[in-house]
């Protein structure tokens, strides 16, 4: 669990995505967002982790009180790393507070099943807007994209395929680079050899 205030680096992060905003009531703005992050973007596979993340902003001028989030991930597909609910007991004007936990995928596929498929789901949020609990809103997160996850066979042969391409392509950048340098060092090496005068004369 972690809690900033807005003056701390980072704790803002990007606000070009696109935010789920709570209800608003009295002077405090709550947005909720949820963010999947894996090895390679977007892509998921039986047996690499999924690191989720879940950002509280308070855009208000106004603390909000007794935040709760949850999170539940289906425990027949994934593994759980951590705790899927948290709670603290407030969230500054200007605040901000994040959560996170892994979930790791799991399914043997087979040739009528190769993919498993998970529909995107929000977490949930509740606060409320006095210390006293009286005021309660609820909110989700923003819609996370649904999953196709692969089998560990399969990642494996993808991602040696990235891997193999993006060498390819560091060698090529390479001697594009260094093969002109190169010629350039040998015809000057030669155009300073005596003996390559002599025989030029």
């Amino acid at each position: 669990l972690r809690s900033t205030a807005p003056g701390d680096d980072g704790a803002w992060g990007d606000f070009h995505d696109a935010f789920a905003l709570g209800a608003l009531a009295s002077d405090v703005k709550i947005i909720f967002r949820k963010s999947l992050n894996t090895e390679i973007a977007y892509t998921y596979a039986a047996g690499f982790p999924i690191n989720i993340t879940l950002d509280i902003f308070n855009l208000g001028t106004e603390p909000a009180y007794g935040i709760k989030t949850s999170d539940p991930w289906p425990q027949d597909y994934f593994d759980i790393d951590g705790e899927t609910e948290a709670e603290f007991d407030e969230i500054p004007a200007g605040g901000h507070l994040q959560h996170n936990f892994t979930v790791t995928p799991k399914f043997d596929s087979t040739p009528e099943k190769p993919l498993l498929y998970v529909r995107g789901f929000p977490a949930e949020l509740i606060y409320s807007t006095d210390a006293e609990g009286e005021n309660s809103v609820r909110a989700i997160s923003t819609q996370m994209r649904d999953l196709l996850v692969r089998s560990y066979e399969d990642y494996v042969r993808l991602t040696a395929k990235h891997n193999t391409e993006w060498s390819i392509f560091g060698l090529g950048m390479t001697a594009s680079v260094l093969g002109p340098l190169g010629g350039f060092a040998y015809f000057s090496r030669m155009k300073g050899n005596p003996a390559m005068k002599e025989k030029s004369s």
